[in-house]
């Protein structure tokens, strides 16, 4: 049986602050001697209930507003997501989809909005408001929102305007109030009881779920900081709540990552070979320093990856920006990658560009690991950059949710991760063509699954076949561990504990 969105709970207290506005706002006309139409007030109450979805899929206590995640995510560079709008439509599409009705209902109510210019300054204003609450919050905060938010509030501009022109009822009764005896006159500037409106649906939503979240225990935070405030990671989930469940893998962990629940885990806490899920820290490290827009000249540091290793086929001389060797580290799950990466940013925290390949390599697993503490990921230690079977190279598969956490909150890593397929053409002019190597994400794979959006696989001898993904299921986000599994087993168990996190009948791979 499916869920109810998790918006569902603030739906009641968000039509009762609309009635609560109707009604003052109500008072207020009949002591001017005026009244509004029976349209007019379900215009109203719709406008209330769509800003409560809105607003509770945004900004909500659910996504763990704190001082301790200002900041933690954003990108003030525009139009970023056009380079992901075909393989990740539901990004771009759906920011665009969700303020069309804002649009649409701001014509529909007001005659301030039947000009342009004021519906999408309502528009983005109503975004750039998400946004900034946003940079307190687990979610990420993003100037191509705002841009797609606007631009759907101007679809829903052309809609409403164009119902008004179809449709004579609604010319009239957006431009005028009547007396009580019944004489119309010209609405003059309404604006303000649009946004009081929205302020009353804001507080209703915050209140809300901080009573729910008190009420049960829970907690504001996904992270319970230790003592040095280091990491924005709990080593222990606020609540657990287990489901039984038994996966071929040898270690495993579900994570619902919204209200930080441990909901599966299996020798979470063993320490195992990482594999490639390693270049998930590799990626961190290497943005923590650098630009995704800043050119590396590869070199002979490639050669050193071992025969059997998976590779995206790089060559010394060929000129990339960092994000092009994202793509290569990622998709194809390319140690050359991993090593182009590390040793140029190496070099570039050492300040010398003529360091070793074996200084650079040094001074980039020593940041591994110190980016590795800082997001709570206390028992892994890491000595190459590729994840390669070797001694004393270990984590968790607790300390790999950690690091998939962080992951996630990088709109440019996420963006990636969440791509089946890319393609480049590098600054040395050669075209490339990546595929992912996640089969949840493989729109042709028996187990490819709607709701995955990423991240990581994983394969050695010492590790076995591994997938660190994630998925939103009913608006909630969770972090899927498997390690220490078969080919099809990897696949195969991170779906039977989404479905099982989800409930019953809510995960179905296409094919099975």
């Amino acid at each position: 049986m499916l869920s109810l969105p998790f918006f569902a709970k603030y739906l009641l207290p968000g039509l009762v602050a609309g009635i609560l506005f109707l009604m003052i706002f109500e008072m207020n006309l009949r002591i001017k001697n005026v009244r509004i139409t029976v349209f007019q007030r379900i215009m109203v109450l719709i406008m209330g209930l769509y800003l409560t979805v809105i607003l509770s899929v945004t900004v909500s206590p659910d996504f763990a507003f704190s001082m301790k995640h200002f900041g933690q995510s954003i990108n003030m560079v525009p139009f970023r997501t056009l380079h992901t709008a075909f393989s990740n439509p539901l990004n771009f599409w759906g920011n665009i989809i969700m303020f069309a009705p804002f649009g649409t209902l701001l014509v529909l109510m007001s005659n301030k909005y039947q000009r342009l210019f004021p519906t999408l300054s309502a528009g983005a204003g109503l975004s750039l408001f998400i946004e900034l609450l946003q940079l307190f919050s687990i979610r990420s905060t993003d100037i191509d929102d705002i841009i797609l938010n606007t631009a759907g509030t101007l679809c829903g501009y052309i809609i409403g305007k164009l119902l008004r022109f179809f449709i004579p009822y609604l010319h009239k009764t957006t431009r005028t109030l009547k007396n009580t005896d019944g004489k119309s006159y010209k609405k003059h500037n309404d604006a303000p009881s649009i946004a009081i409106l929205t302020m009353l649906i804001f507080v209703s939503i915050f209140a809300t779920g901080l009573f729910k979240m008190y009420n049960n225990g829970g907690s504001l935070s996904p992270a319970n900081e230790g003592d040095s405030g280091a990491s924005r990671f709990p080593v222990k989930a606020d609540k657990t709540e287990k489901i039984t469940l038994e996966v071929n893998g040898r270690n495993a962990y579900l994570w619902n990552v919204t209200s930080n629940t441990v909901l599966y885990e299996k020798e979470s806490d063993q320490q195992i070979a990482p594999a490639s899920t390693t270049k998930m820290l590799t990626a961190l490290t290497a943005l923590k320093y650098c630009n995704e827009d800043e050119r590396v000249l590869v070199g002979r540091e490639v050669h050193l990856i071992a025969e059997d290793a998976s590779r995206a086929w790089l060559s010394p001389g060929n000129e990339l920006t960092i994000r092009q060797l994202l793509n290569a580290l990622l998709l194809p799950s390319g140690n050359d990658a991993a090593f182009a990466l590390a040793v140029f940013v190496g070099r570039k925290i050492c300040g010398d560009d003529a360091s070793s390949i074996e200084e650079a390599l040094g001074v980039f697993v020593a940041a591994m690991n110190e980016k590795a503490a800082e997001v709570g990921a206390y028992n892994s230690n890491f000595t190459s950059p590729d994840g390669y079977d070797a001694a004393g190279q270990y984590t968790t598969a607790h300390d790999l949710a950690c690091i998939a956490r962080e992951l996630w909150r990088s709109s440019v890593l996420r963006g990636i991760t969440g791509s089946y397929r890319i393609t480049d053409i590098w600054l040395s002019g050669q075209n490339v063509t990546y595929n992912n190597t996640n089969e949840l994400i493989n729109p042709d794979s028996q187990y490819y699954c709607e709701c995955v959006a990423g991240l990581k696989t994983g394969k050695s001898v010492a590790a076995g076949c591994c997938l660190v993904s994630a998925a939103y299921i009913d608006d909630q986000l969770y972090i899927c561990v498997i390690m220490g599994s078969t080919e099809e087993g990897r696949w195969a168990d991170s779906l039977a504990l989404y479905d099982v996190a989800g409930g019953k009948g809510t995960v179905h791979p296409s094919g099975m």
